[in-house]
């Protein structure tokens, strides 16, 4: 951050109709590349017929307090938008997973550039925010989807900040929702009706239900499922990895990484499977034979 200069400012009539006494100054602000830079500023005291030359350097006096006093904080100029895709989704995306900067790039795109992308950095306020999510509210988004909106532009200037391309305080964080409402109750199968299920459905869809339904896998990890993840003495199943819209990575959270258990059905059923490889069978995926329906399982 530069040196607060002490600096009186330029005092001048401006208008001749209703002339009025402007202050310039000048004020720091942070350039594209971080650094911070000086600009001239000007605000308008009041008018000449109001007031004489004394009573206007008063004014300028405590217009520019902060910024001798060191208490003025440099902004960016850059728009929110403009920050979004030339700051933060180069230097941001690369370190999230797959399945995430997919769910960024679509809830930027559809919600936070077109209402908010030509805002100023600086310029966003927590009010402007809150009235931001209780509009896509009350248009039918639902809370987890408001809930996510909040959450992303929190993270957005928490980077901004800590990249120091903003000095203020973070607008997303005082921001509520409304009170989450119950929603409808999740329906389990119950033991009949999941073998009735398992009894009309194909392989390989009839295997990937029975592994759901008795390990509690999401449908990316068991895509995913390599022979050597299955431990054949234990009865048992390591989940190391997960599958998203064609990309192989890590499982969804750190505590997803994990071993279950393996009832028999279960390793009969991986045992009865058509066709395994005949060279590297340990580092085959499962259902690697069936590749356009794992894809669209996870679409």
């Amino acid at each position: 951050m530069a040196r607060p200069r002490y600096q009186k400012g330029s005092i001048r009539k401006r208008g001749k109709r209703n002339p009025v006494w402007e202050l310039q100054w000048w004020e720091d602000y942070i350039e594209l590349d971080g650094r911070i830079g000086r600009k001239q500023e000007s605000a308008i005291l009041g008018l000449v017929s109001e007031m004489g030359i004394k009573q206007a350097r008063k004014l300028a006096e405590q217009k520019l307090n902060p910024v001798n006093t060191g208490k003025a904080i440099a902004h960016s100029t850059m728009t929110l938008g403009e920050f979004i895709e030339q700051i933060y989704v180069p230097l941001g995306f690369p370190v999230l997973k797959g399945s995430t900067r997919k769910r960024y790039r679509s809830t930027l795109d559809l919600h936070l550039i077109p209402a908010l992308g030509k805002c100023r950095l600086c310029d966003l306020r927590s009010v402007d925010v809150q009235r931001f999510i209780l509009q896509k509210f009350d248009g039918g988004l639902g809370w987890e989807s408001c809930n996510h909106l909040r959450n992303l532009l929190s993270k957005i200037y928490a980077n901004a900040i800590k990249w120091g391309h903003y000095g203020g305080v973070n607008p997303a964080l005082g921001v509520e929702l409304p009170e989450k409402q119950d929603v409808r109750e999740k329906r389990i199968l119950m033991p009949d009706e999941a073998m009735r299920l398992l009894r009309i459905l194909r392989e390989p869809v009839r295997t990937m239900v029975l592994l759901a339904i008795l390990t509690g896998l999401r449908i990316g990890e068991i895509l995913a499922l390599r022979w050597q993840d299955v431990d054949v003495s234990g009865r048992e199943l390591h989940v190391e990895r997960a599958y998203y819209r064609g990309s192989m990575g890590t499982p969804k959270t750190k505590g997803s990484k994990r071993t279950v258990p393996l009832p028999l059905s279960a390793m009969r059923a991986l045992a009865a499977l058509p066709v395994r490889p005949k060279f590297g069978v340990n580092f085959a995926l499962i259902l690697q034979i069936w590749p356009k329906i794992a894809h669209s399982s996870t679409s």
